[in-house]
């Protein structure tokens, strides 16, 4: 019972003291407010929308998509959620990083997540409104599911029971919030042919990370294909007549789980087996250059290699853990390998966004690419002979950066980016004057751009096209010197990686045939077929002295960089013309019905934990207490409330009273706290023997982050402290204080 108390103590201690320690959620690494954001909440028939101003048109459509959503997961699982959901809005992955939602830090890959103290869906706009409608739908699948499975327990009065296995719910999240696409069937698919494929009772095996939400989706497509989502969402209904999540299954389905995974594999060796003897692995068609890590974003540069000018190939890498950037011989790696820039190690690189952002090489020497730094992302030009950045360029208008292409001159380069209103938009800037300057200026999401010799013309990726409203994006190119915008591609696909290998051609990748390939454009808008590859690649660059392509391949769950000769003859033409409709579209905002009205955001408290104990021993009595977290929506508020009592008779029950209160702000960049506290006990150790002691006082925690690495924390705690040595017949009453810095 003593070791009862004491433990129930030292959880007190450590709430309280949280304080001291609430900016380090990793080793050393902090999350910083670097905006201090008006938040205003729209309210919908069932959703209360949190935003900021700079963002009302992102917030408005996000009404809209959430209440699309929710008239098609309420048909899908027959249930209604009563109270209105909270949805907070960031205008870019930048800003959503910031959150206080959850104190942890949140990667970049994160593109949203549902908390469920409060049923709160917070998610960022990344530019793309397809896939802005896709990460609502599938966090309000996890609102959806977690409320219905609760409210069919509860009515069967089953309290005590274990939720799905989370391959489960992020599976059935991507099936009911999207299409099955290239993007999944690629991974499915190198995982089936490589031998990789994970039963379904071995899931743990890759519990949390995205090859589960794809197998997981892929289970859930076949069990609809079988079954029909009708039964998926009848396994929630019948949840409460088994003891766990396998016995609902086999009540729904009639073959318990096991059986049902042994015939989703066979299904899909059915399925993907025949592939090979029409298409080949990239590692058959190409050479391999990298092995270790994931590594792709090529881009070939002039080097100076023992007194020899050569084409050399720098790429990023995350072959250490960190994402780095490195420059390999056109041998491969295992020939050399130069290390010319260490990512996600300090401020200056804080994250060179591996998976999204490429780099690109001018003609003598100098290596463009993005990292974010601090709260905004920033332009870096790099020499790779004298092994040092040149220079950097930030922009207070741009919040994130990505993809930069060095015009003909060496002089601008040209990249997307967005701003606080979170488009994304294509930019150049002149090296000299270092002021971008704005090229496009609409709600459509522009990437990959790249600057074709002649100076005038730049090819990228948009989404603008008519298909674009369901995520596809097509190839257009803008006439600098008119500002015509002129549409290349055309179809219910998404063509992208556009690089020019000369006026007239241009090379990019596309899964309009399933799998991501590359195809060859012309000047007179027709297509070729270069290769035919199961899986997919990407990212393809001309090296021009040896007439071949360097790119980016996936195979066995990895990106490697591989180099192929340019295919010439016998090249399959691929019809551009089935679809050539110009016609763009917009998306649709909340109105009518839907739209009650917009307030300015108060702190409404609410409880994330209240959880109590209470124990009996026959000699010391009762002991019990109280636990309490209260805060806001937004979590930049947070009070925390402990009550516990250690009395062992009657007369001392109001004297021995543990009390706590913490307040914590998080609102700001300058992270505060203070407490007040009295805790009152008896003790034993070895040197003291018994002993009882009486504690009450105060404290206050600071803490600045001068970044994601560095920060200054101070506490100062005071409390009076009175203790009664019964083993050597003395009293001590101190005043003691503990300070750090």
């Amino acid at each position: 019972m003593r070791k009862i108390k004491f433990l129930f103590l030292a959880s007190i201690l450590l709430a309280l003291l949280w304080a001291d320690a609430f900016p380090q959620y990793y080793f050393g690494k902090n999350k910083v407010n670097y905006t201090d954001f008006e938040w205003q909440v729209l309210t919908t028939q069932h959703f209360k929308v949190y935003f900021y101003p700079e963002e009302k048109e992102i917030a408005e459509i996000a009404g809209n998509l959430a209440e699309k959503s929710y008239k098609i997961l309420e048909d899908k699982f027959n249930h209604h959620i009563f109270n209105k959901i909270p949805l907070i809005v960031y205008s870019s992955p930048h800003y959503f990083q910031q959150t206080n939602v959850i104190p942890n830090l949140i990667p970049e890959t994160v593109g949203g997540f549902t908390e469920f103290y409060k049923g709160r869906m917070v998610i960022p706009f990344n530019g793309s409104y397809a896939d802005f409608e896709r990460v609502i739908r599938h966090e309000l699948v996890h609102v959806f599911s977690f409320n219905k499975l609760h409210y069919v327990m509860k009515s069967h009065k089953k309290y005590n029971f274990s939720s799905p296995p989370l391959w489960w719910e992020e599976g059935l999240a991507e099936h009911f919030s999207k299409e099955w696409d290239s993007e999944a069937e690629m991974l499915i698919k190198d995982l089936v042919i490589s031998g990789r494929l994970v039963k379904l009772k071995n899931m743990g095996q890759i519990y949390g990370t995205y090859f589960m939400y794809k197998e997981g989706e892929s289970f859930l497509k076949f069990l609809k294909e079988e079954y029909g989502d009708d039964k998926i969402s009848l396994l929630y209904d019948n949840y409460w007549k088994g003891k766990d999540f396998s016995k609902a299954v086999e009540n729904t389905f009639g073959k318990t789980l096991d059986d049902l995974g042994e015939d989703w594999e066979y299904q899909l060796k059915k399925q993907y087996f025949p592939e090979i003897e029409t298409s080949d692995l990239p590692e058959r068609t190409a050479t391999q250059l990298t092995f270790k890590g994931f590594n792709l974003k090529p881009a070939v540069i002039s080097y100076t290699n023992d007194k020899r000018q050569e084409n050399w190939i720098a790429f990023k890498s995350n072959k250490l853990g960190y994402s780095s950037i490195y420059l390999m011989s056109p041998e491969g790696e295992k020939e050399k390998l130069v290390t010319l820039v260490k990512g996600e190690r300090s401020q200056k690189f804080e994250s060179l966004h591996l998976l999204k952002s490429k780099i690109d090489a001018s003609e003598d020497g100098r290596i463009a690419f993005v990292s974010k730094r601090d709260e905004n992302d920033v332009l870096y030009i790099y020499d790779i002979e004298q092994k040092k950045v040149l220079r950097d360029l930030a922009f207070d208008s741009l919040v994130t950066l990505s993809s930069p292409s060095w015009s003909p001159d060496g002089k601008s380069l040209v990249f997307s980016g967005s701003t606080r209103d979170g488009y994304c938009d294509l930019f150049t800037v002149e090296l000299n004057n270092g002021s971008p300057v704005r090229l496009t200026r609409d709600l459509y999401t522009d990437e990959d751009p790249c600057w074709c010799s002649d100076g005038d013309r730049i090819i990228f990726s948009s989404d603008r096209g008519e298909f674009g409203k369901n995520g596809f994006k097509n190839l257009f190119v803008l006439h600098l010197s008119t500002g015509r915008i002129e549409q290349a591609t055309f179809g219910p696909q998404n063509d992208i990686n556009p690089s020019w290998l000369s006026d007239e051609k241009v090379v990019f990748s596309s899964d309009r045939e399933g799998s991501f390939n590359f195809f060859l454009l012309n000047d007179s808008l027709r297509i070729y077929q270069l290769t035919s590859v199961t899986t997919g690649v990407f990212d393809p660059v001309f090296m021009e002295r040896e007439s071949s392509l360097v790119f980016t391949g996936y195979q066995d769950q990895g990106f490697q960089i591989y180099k192929m000769k340019l295919p010439q003859k016998n090249l399959i033409e691929v019809d551009n013309r089935l679809y050539s409709s110009l016609n763009s579209w917009k998306p649709d905002r909340l109105k009518g019905e839907h739209k009650k009205g917009v307030v300015k955001y108060k702190n409404q408290f609410s409880f994330d934990i209240a959880q109590s104990a209470i124990a009996y021993d026959a000699v010391y009595g009762p002991i019990g207490g109280l636990q309490v977290a209260l805060t806001d929506m937004l979590g930049n508020h947070q009070y925390f409330f402990l009550v516990g009592n250690s009395a062992q008779s009657k007369s001392e029950f109001f004297s021995s009273f543990n009390l706590a209160v913490t307040y914590l702000n998080k609102s700001k960049r300058l992270n505060y706290g203070f407490g007040l506290f009295h805790f009152y006990d008896e003790y034993y150790d070895d040197f003291h023997g018994w002993f009882d002691e009486r504690q009450y006082g105060g404290l206050v925690s600071a803490s600045y982050p001068l970044s994601k690495f560095k920060r200054v924390e101070t506490s100062f705690v005071l409390r009076q402290s009175e203790k009664d040595l019964y083993m050597f017949d003395r009293k001590r009453h101190a005043f003691l204080s503990t300070n750090y810095l």
